[in-house]
């Protein structure tokens, strides 16, 4: 039995060296997690492919499809499982995008996945073998708040030098904070924590020393984090990853960050605006604070990634310089900007909907790098414009230069993402994708009401892994 696991192509940053294209991000966990969950038996074969960085093949003998859908690669998705299926072969679809909108996703498979894999995966593997593989598979409520069991990836199958950061791994799951663009708590409604035991398994097993946690939000549960820092520090790692900005206001745990070999964090910012930090549920972000966070990271070495969005409701056409200025006077050492995008599933998506303000459901615009609402104090082609000439003016090169100047040059990680973000700011203005806000000759139209659940007469058919 053949095992083809797929994921689309997202549009990521990327570089192409020769014939290879290398992603800019990390390595993605999906597709070697779920090859791990297969049964461990020689008569099953897997193949993982990736298709930010490897072609998607078309005539793969596999017995077996899945499709792991994020929502600006779900037309993609659904091409590829429209294809295999007209190939006889049957089609599984999982991620995000399909336990949101699960009705839309099972009109395009053989089976779909919602919500966590880790139990359900490997059911619907044994019911396909036996020929009884249903229509829907969802997982399990856990007991408590932990995530047990989960095994170590199956890096043995990726192309390491498809990606940056090849060595990635996972803590937690879910976020305790209720932002309005994020679609996190939509599919993860908890925050689950890995055994500490299972996290450094895994990161004992990593060849590399430089690790990257994928967790949406790390230190969250002070205690469980301390306990996991504190069992990294024999293992001399240097790793990165995502944490809020009000958590950097705990000076005992940021210096146990350090200890156990931490050496870049991307935060959340989003805005200089108080008020607009509220209007988003992210009031714990106190902006007149940013400086100081930014100096307590700096001091301690760590190069700081700081995420700024355009289009809230409080915006206006002035945003955008000061924005710049903004990063600028805080010593942001990489920026990175992006759009307000109304991911389904999300509060944000509810309110735009109710207010008629969402321009483009065609999927392939949601990727935060496209207008597809219409702004409160401004024209979409304004937002667009604006969010352009922001990227372009934050990585002109002597901008570059002086951030690239503080950097510590036994982690060249400043002057690696400058580098390719100033590459992305050239496709930014270059390529076709990016040449309007959005898909206006083909905006799509809103999901209909059944895309939220699943169809009725498949409740019967459901298995609760």
């Amino acid at each position: 039995m053949r095992i083809l696991l797929i994921m689309p192509d997202a549009h990521m940053h990327k570089l192409r060296l020769g014939p290879y294209l290398r992603s800019m991000r990390e390595a993605p966990l999906t597709l070697t997690t779920l090859a791990a969950l297969v049964p461990d038996d020689p008569e099953i074969e897997v193949k993982i492919v990736d298709g930010s960085v490897d072609r998607i093949p078309l005539d793969d003998p596999a017995d077996l499809v899945g499709i792991s859908v994020i929502t600006g690669c779900a037309p993609s998705a659904y091409a590829i499982a429209r294809h295999y299926r007209l190939r006889g072969t049957p089609v599984v679809l999982g991620g995000v995008h399909v336990s949101v909108l699960p009705g839309e996703a099972i009109q395009h498979a053989d089976a779909i996945v919602v919500g966590r894999g880790e139990s359900a995966w490997p059911q619907l593997i044994q019911d396909f073998r036996r020929g009884r593989m249903k229509r829907v598979y969802r997982e399990h409520d856990l007991l408590d708040d932990v995530l047990a069991g989960v095994p170590a990836p199956r890096r043995d199958l990726q192309r390491n030098s498809g990606y940056m950061m090849p060595n990635t791994v996972q803590a937690t799951r879910g976020c305790r904070r209720r932002c309005d663009f994020c679609s996190v708590n939509a599919v993860w409604p908890r925050y689950l924590k890995r055994p500490v035991a299972d996290v450094v398994r895994d990161l004992r097993a990593m060849p590399g020393r430089i690790v990257a946690f994928n967790d949406v939000s790390l230190v969250d549960d002070e205690e469980y984090a301390r306990e996991l820092l504190t069992a990294m520090i024999p293992l001399k790692k240097k790793w990165g990853g995502l944490v809020t900005a009000d958590s950097l206001q705990n000076t005992g745990l940021l210096d146990l960050m350090v200890e156990s070999g931490c050496v870049y964090l991307l935060v959340g910012f989003e805005s200089g605006d108080q008020a607009t930090l509220r209007g988003i549920r992210k009031g714990f972000n106190q902006a007149a604070q940013y400086k100081d966070f930014v100096n307590m990271l700096h001091r301690r070495g760590i190069t700081i990634q700081g995420c700024f969005v355009f289009g809230f409701d409080h915006d206006d056409k002035s945003v955008f310089d000061s924005t710049v200025d903004l990063v600028q006077e805080l010593g942001i050492d990489i920026p990175r900007y992006s759009l307000y995008t109304p991911y389904p599933g999300t509060p944000l998506f509810q309110r735009l909907m109710k207010e008629q303000r969402i321009l483009s459901f065609n999927w392939n615009d949601y990727d935060t790098m496209h207008v597809v609402i219409q702004p409160a104090q401004m024209s979409p082609e304004e937002l667009y414009t604006g969010f352009k000439r922001a990227y372009r003016e934050t990585f002109k090169i002597r901008r570059i230069a002086g951030r690239v100047a503080r950097m510590d040059l036994r982690c060249p990680i400043n002057f690696v993402g400058n580098l390719c973000y100033r590459i992305f700011v050239r496709r930014l203005y270059s390529e076709p994708r990016f040449a309007a806000p959005f898909s206006a000759a083909n905006p799509g139209a809103p999901p209909p009401a059944g895309s939220w659940q699943v169809p009725a007469e498949l409740e019967e058919a459901l298995c609760c892994g």
